[in-house]
């Protein structure tokens, strides 16, 4: 088994090495971001990537994405912090083949990666419970984004700042501040992780190269 690491703090990449190494496991590279991780499965081929949601440059889910449509053969188990419904149900979409909570032992993460590598889902029932009932509980707004604020809200999604994207779509960081408040109020969510989420979910926003809506 051939496993590469994704995840932007490198102590957790360090311990996760250390455990699966002891473990037997080959570990094949280690990727601190979105990008990295899709180069470096383009590069090594593994067989499973351990991936983070939350990375710079891509989140893992628009990471996940992007190698499931370029390397089917490669599995995607998800390493996070994270168990809102929202994020489950974006990780279903993009292609992931598991996940599994920061919170779980490293025996579980074990486990899970053994799943992956023989073809199952490491997706817990509880898990797919969530993205369920968020699917049929969430449905789009009545007062829909607008073209801008789906762009401004496609490139927070790929980790840019405000002023990243201020440069970007040629505005100012108020407006683009301006347009993230309105995405919030419309999608009934307070932070910009929850409107990204949110917006993968419903397919509001994709994660297609130059894809904006």
């Amino acid at each position: 088994m051939r496993v590469l690491l994704a995840d932007d703090h490198p102590l957790v990449r360090q311990g996760i090495r250390l455990y699966l190494e002891s473990m037997g496991i080959e570990i094949v590279g280690e990727a601190s971001n979105g990008v990295e991780a899709i180069q470096l499965v383009r590069d090594l081929q593994p067989d499973i990537v351990v991936m983070d949601i939350h990375m710079p440059e891509l989140t893992g889910i628009e990471a996940t994405h992007r190698i499931r449509i370029d390397h089917s053969d490669t599995q995607i188990l998800i390493l996070t912090a994270y168990d809102e419904p929202a994020y489950i149900h974006a990780l279903l979409e993009a292609g992931a083949d598991g996940f599994v909570l920061k919170t779980a032992s490293l025996s579980d993460l074990f486990q899970s990666l053994h799943e992956v590598y023989l073809g199952k889902s490491a997706f817990t029932s509880d898990s797919l419970d969530k993205a369920i009932h968020y699917r049929e509980t969430n449905t789009p707004s009545l007062d829909p984004l607008t073209v801008r604020e789906i762009d401004v809200l496609t490139h927070a999604a790929r980790g840019l700042t405000n002023k990243q994207i201020g440069h970007k779509l040629f505005i100012s960081d108020r407006t683009v501040q301006g347009h993230m408040q309105n995405v919030y109020q419309k999608l009934g969510v307070g932070t910009r992780t929850e409107a990204v989420t949110t917006a993968l979910g419903r397919g509001i926003i994709t994660m297609d190269e130059g894809d904006s809506g």
